[in-house]
C-alpha cells in the first residue's frame, strides 16, 4: 500500500540501490524499508496508526538513527531526535515537553535513559531489536501529517519545540536537489547531526 508520502513510495522505487553507506558497511533502500518497517510494527504493537504520538529517539548517527526515525514515521508517529551530547536534565525536559509515549536507544546508551524511562513510566525500546519484528499493514499518511518535533537552542529562555511536517521537510529536500543540482549518482557526506536541514 501506497504511503502517499513521496520519501517512502521513491525509496521503493530504488530498492536496489544503496542508500546508507555507515561503519564500513553499505545498505540499500529496499534493507532501509524492511528494517524501518520492523521498526513501525514493534512501535504499533497492534494499534492501526500511532495518529501523530511522539516517540523519543536517542541513536548515534548512522544507519541505525535512519531506521528509526523512517520506522516512526511509517508507523504514523512524530519523532523527537534526543541530542547525544545532552545531560539528563535537558533530555527529560524534551520528553517531558513532547508527551512521549516510549523512548528508542541504541544499545550503548540504553543506560543512559533507562532513568527517565522508569521515573516516567515509559517504554525503553531497543534499536536493533525493533528493526527485526514481522511486517504488519502500517497506515496510509498524508503530507501534512506531523513528522518531527526539533528544538531551538534555548539560548534566550527553554528550547521550543518546533514541529515540522512531512509535506515541509519534502519541500526542504526539493529545494536542496534544486539548489544543489544533485542527481541520483550523487554522494552526500554527513559531518552535522542527522536531523540538520542537509
Amino acid at each position: 500500500m501506497s504511503s502517499h508520502l513521496p520519501l517512502f513510495d521513491r525509496a521503493g522505487q530504488f530498492a536496489d540501490r544503496t542508500a546508507i553507506k555507515s561503519g564500513g558497511e553499505s545498505t540499500s533502500y529496499g534493507q532501509l524499508l524492511d528494517d524501518s518497517a520492523g521498526v513501525a510494527a514493534a512501535l504499533l504493537d497492534g494499534a492501526a496508526d500511532l495518529e501523530g504520538a511522539r516517540v523519543c529517539f536517542l541513536v548515534p548517527p548512522g544507519y541505525d538513527y535512519v531506521a528509526v526515525q523512517w520506522g516512526i514515521w511509517q508507523a504514523g508517529g512524530v519523532a523527537v531526535p534526543l541530542g547525544m551530547m545532552h545531560p539528563l536534565p535537558e533530555l527529560e525536559y524534551t520528553l517531558e515537553d513532547t508527551g512521549a509515549i516510549a523512548i528508542v536507544a541504541d544499545a550503548g546508551l540504553l543506560e543512559k535513559v533507562r532513568p527517565l524511562a522508569e521515573s516516567h513510566n515509559l517504554p525503553l525500546l531497543f534499536s536493533r531489536e525493533l528493526m527485526s519484528h514481522e511486517p504488519v499493514e502500517l497506515p496510509v499518511l498524508e503530507p501534512d501529517r506531523h513528522a518531527m518535533i526539533l528544538y531551538t537552542s534555548g539560548t534566550t529562555s527553554k528550547p521550543k519545540g518546533v514541529v515540522t511536517s512531512h509535506a515541509t521537510i519534502q519541500a526542504q529536500i526539493t529545494s536542496l536537489v534544486e539548489a544543489w543540482g544533485w542527481t541520483a549518482e550523487d554522494r552526500i557526506l554527513h559531518v552535522l547531526p542527522l536531523h540538520h536541514i542537509h
